[in-house]
């Protein structure tokens, strides 16, 4: 089956538009034309939707197929869409959850319209804040404070495979409450002429509190590591701009596979777990015993948005080690492998220095 791919034309010369972090606009890099969403969409207003594009697959028909291979072209169909590019009419596959890719052929960057359309369709998306060569830097610099690490990893060849990806999270507002009760004990210990005595005070621990939460954020991706999301938090919501497909133009983008009513117990999660955090720190006794609490949500509302990251993986020997860059705040999360040679080339250095000395304060000291 094929369907309609989307792209942002430049109203000067016709020329694919890219999002460009550094200025905040769409620009054109055939004429140098820029341009503010507010400009974009007055234009693309007076033009007329793409006609929609179809593509015979050439597959025989369906009942000269055998169940199993009915079965077969169903589930490819379900996991695989083709879309033709607007530009040179080539043909793009994807994956089900792919939302923004590059055409393979003309290399225009090209939006799979119908993955951001109805259900799938964002409320907001946070622009990337800075380009790819910004990303690159920030990345090489945070590496580079680590020891022992693999010389491939920070290749050129290596280094190219930096992507930005807007990748799909469910943001949560929340009104909470907690009901906590444990025994608290406080011990003093003194001495008074040959007796040693001890004193235990104990408390009856009650406490009750209301929390509110903004912007609690949980990827809906489940190819991307969640605690490699967690890592590179906090997004800065308030530069969040309402969807508009032309931020996706030169970026990839996936769109959600795990659901709001999925995401509920991880948002739950985190939420009384900070909520824990928080009613511990009222809490100063030598020691608290027989703690028990138990937290509900009151009020609960979502918004779907589409958040930026700069996102790799690095194999090596065998494992795959993902890193992610936040592509607002340039903060970078990731474990990086030990190169063994490297930390063998040291200890040896090491040791070596070591007995140097040795034997050079023996020949002294005769």
């Amino acid at each position: 089956m094929n369907s309609e791919a989307k792209q942002f034309h430049c109203p000067n010369c016709n020329a694919d538009l890219k999002f460009f972090p550094d200025k905040q606009k769409f620009a054109c890099e055939y004429c140098r034309g820029e341009f503010t969403e507010t400009e974009l969409l007055a234009f693309m207003n007076q033009q007329q939707e793409l006609e929609e594009a179809y593509h015979q697959d050439g597959m025989p028909p369906e009942s000269d197929l055998t169940q199993e291979e009915q079965e077969q072209q169903r589930t490819f169909e379900e996991e695989n869409k083709l879309y033709s590019c607007p530009s040179c009419g080539a043909e793009i596959m994807s994956d089900a959850n792919t939302a923004a890719s590059f055409c393979y052929y003309c290399h225009n960057p090209v939006i799979l319209k119908g993955r951001v359309d109805g259900k799938y369709r964002p409320v907001k998306v946070l622009p990337f804040a800075f380009d790819r060569d910004k990303a690159v830097d920030t990345f090489r610099t945070w590496a580079k404070s680590k020891m022992f690490l693999p010389r491939d990893l920070l290749s050129s060849a290596q280094l190219e495979k930096l992507t930005g990806l807007y990748v799909p999270f469910w943001v949560a507002n929340a009104s909470t409450s907690s009901h906590v009760e444990a025994l608290g004990e406080n011990v003093r210990h003194w001495t008074q002429g040959n007796y040693r005595y001890t004193e235990v005070s104990q408390y009856h621990v009650v406490r009750d509190a209301g929390i509110e939460y903004e912007g609690v954020p949980a990827d809906g991706s489940q190819k991307i590591e969640d605690q490699l999301m967690e890592a590179i938090e906090p997004f800065d919501y308030t530069q969040a701009k309402p969807f508009n497909m032309a931020y996706l133009s030169g970026f990839f983008a996936d769109k959600y596979d795990v659901d709001k009513e999925q995401m509920l117990p991880r948002i739950k999660q985190r939420m009384f777990r900070n909520n824990q955090e928080m009613i511990d720190k009222t809490i100063s006794y030598t020691t608290v015993r027989n703690r028990r609490q138990n937290d509900r949500v009151d009020t609960l509302n979502w918004q779907y948005m589409l958040l930026p990251v700069w996102f790799m993986t690095f194999e090596y020997k065998g494992t795959l080690w993902e890193y992610a860059v936040n592509g607002q705040s340039g903060k970078v999360a990731g474990q990086l492998p030990i190169s063994l040679k490297k930390l063998l080339a040291t200890c040896i250095g090491v040791g070596l220095l070591i007995a140097g000395a040795i034997l050079g304060g023996g020949y002294l000291f005769r």
